[in-house]
């Protein structure tokens, strides 16, 4: 959701800032950058290995001014399954999880979003994860505080599919020059649980009970 009043006005002007930071790094730096934030992934993975079991992470496939996050290893001996995200419903702002991986082209799609802006995502006929099947969820977006705090493109896809997976934890990626000390936040902004950057790992919210039972069941709404 884009916001309204105040609070939305001053959504738009982040958005605007944290949009031109993005594009102001050159390819070398994103590609610096992302390879150290995929060390701070690797670390997270090694320390909650036990409790992921097999089950899923669900991610999504960056735009190319964004974090480039890659959960498959070449081997395929990842310790968790891999699924992603697809846009269901553009106007009903539905997305989906489904089983997919990035090394068989056949399985996705390109979806056209304007304004010279393409998705790739998996295909419809590939099925979808169950909700108690998804361990994690990877969140991309514009800002994030140490709070968990996150800054959307403001369409709220990300909103409603936290929602729905409340039990799921619900990991941030981005960069060092992605973290506000504070950002506007609404009602029905979903917060995360741990924030991912290039060098540093935010955990906030409720990461130690999901490390713990594996799954987030005090979270309002589960």
């Amino acid at each position: 959701m884009s916001g309204s009043g105040s609070l939305g006005k001053q959504k738009a002007r982040e958005r605007e800032r944290f949009t031109g930071v993005l594009k102001g790094l050159g390819f070398p730096e994103l590609m610096s950058r992302s390879e150290g934030l995929r060390a701070r992934f690797s670390g997270l993975i090694r320390a909650v290995s036990g409790v992921l079991a097999g089950r899923h992470i669900v991610s999504f496939c960056p735009f190319e001014s964004e974090p480039q996050i890659n959960i498959e290893s070449e081997a395929r001996d990842e310790p968790y399954a891999v699924a992603y995200v697809r846009i269901d419903d553009w106007g009903r702002r539905e997305m989906s999880a489904r089983k997919a991986r990035r090394d068989t082209p056949d399985l996705w799609e390109e979806l056209e979003l304007g304004k010279g802006r393409t998705v790739y995502q998996p295909r419809a006929s590939q099925p979808y994860c169950e909700k108690e099947d998804i361990a994690i969820i990877l969140v991309p977006g514009l800002a994030f505080t140490r709070e968990g705090v996150r800054l959307g493109r403001g369409a709220g896809f990300y909103d409603r599919f936290l929602r729905l997976h409340s039990s799921a934890l619900r990991v941030g990626v981005g960069f060092d020059v992605q973290m506000a000390g504070e950002l506007p936040f609404e009602e029905w902004d979903e917060k995360l649980d741990i924030i991912l950057t290039d060098s540093a790992s935010h955990s906030s919210n409720f990461y130690e009970e999901w490390r713990k039972h594996g799954k987030i069941t005090s979270r309002i709404g589960t």
